[in-house]
């Protein structure tokens, strides 16, 4: 990182123009930086968090990025429904992480990777192209090669490899189809969870009705952006949320459909999200051959609509 003292500004020290310059950055952490030989100015490397800044200094920090070694896992479910020597398509179960995060370091589809494919680790987040949340069910596409892993995120950036999901969100929905388009970004308070935002980067939901009952609608969803949460958080944003989904749910938007207590009881016990990954459709990243692969729902989301639709008649 490097940049260039344009004001006079003799009386600031370094540490208090580089916590001005970088957000998110500490002058405590700035002082680590400094100790462990870190910041340049004007290419001589400096030693006191104190020294003054002139006009035309040039700054440069060097800041070594951890690089966290992954433990190999045997463990995890691996349900492949395809595999070639460049890709591997998995039905992803309920509950398991895709990649590792906080208080699940080796417990995820990563970790299994790198236990059944001593290769892996040379590819760029160990070949896994997307994601789909712990208690989101279905398929996921996972590269087994460099070159193949580069294909396909440009795939997935031209839009060109086809996500449709099916849910069941709580509510009854007018529309047979319609369009969701709002602009996500990461919450400033939690920075794990997102939220609608006119600062952040567009997101676009379609979604078509499958079935209607009473109090709920089976919807099948085409993503044509892939933020982070954005199924949850624009079903949500309709106040149609789905059903089982924690965190963007508020209680007071099931409450005011009025859904019998037979019906609410499963509801308020559903364990997973009903949301499912059905469909993929996208041409091979190598030899274009046309792929596709439909998954069935999950046993819970079965169970719901069976349930659903005897209440329903």
């Amino acid at each position: 990182m490097l940049f260039l003292i344009k004001n006079n500004i003799k009386k600031y020290r370094v540490d208090f123009i580089i916590s001005k310059k970088i957000k998110n950055i500490s002058r405590n952490k700035i002082k680590n930086i400094i100790l462990k030989n870190g910041i340049y100015i004007n290419n001589i490397l400096i030693y006191k968090p104190n020294k003054k800044i002139n006009i035309g200094d040039i700054i440069k920090i060097y800041i070594k990025k951890k690089t966290k070694k992954y433990i190999p896992n045997k463990n995890v479910l691996l349900n492949k429904v395809y595999e070639d020597k460049y890709l591997l398509i998995i039905n992803k179960k309920k509950g398991i992480i895709v990649h590792p995060g906080n208080k699940h370091e080796n417990d995820t589809l990563l970790n299994k990777l790198l236990y059944k494919y001593k290769y892996i680790n040379k590819i760029t987040r160990c070949g896994i192209v997307h994601r789909l949340d712990k208690n989101v069910t279905g398929l996921l596409i996972i590269a087994k090669k460099k070159k193949s892993y580069k294909k396909l995120i440009k795939k997935f950036k031209k839009k060109k490899i086809i996500r449709i999901y099916k849910t069941l969100v709580i509510g009854n929905i007018n529309n047979k189809s319609g369009k969701i388009k709002t602009f996500i970004s990461r919450n400033k308070y939690n920075r794990t969870i997102m939220c609608i935002s006119k600062t952040g980067k567009i997101a676009i939901t379609k979604y078509k009705i499958i079935e209607k009952f009473n109090y709920c609608t089976f919807l099948k969803i085409k993503l044509e952006t892939g933020k982070t949460h954005q199924i949850r958080l624009h079903m949500n944003y309709i106040n149609n949320p789905i059903i089982g989904e924690k965190i963007y749910t508020k209680k007071n938007t099931i409450k005011k459909y009025k859904v019998p207590k037979i019906i609410l009881n499963k509801i308020n016990n559903f364990k997973d999200t009903a949301l499912h990954a059905s469909t993929l459709i996208f041409k091979h990243p190598i030899n274009n051959n046309k792929i596709i692969f439909n998954s069935p729902l999950p046993y819970s989301m079965m169970e719901l609509l069976y349930l659903l639709r005897n209440k329903n008649n």
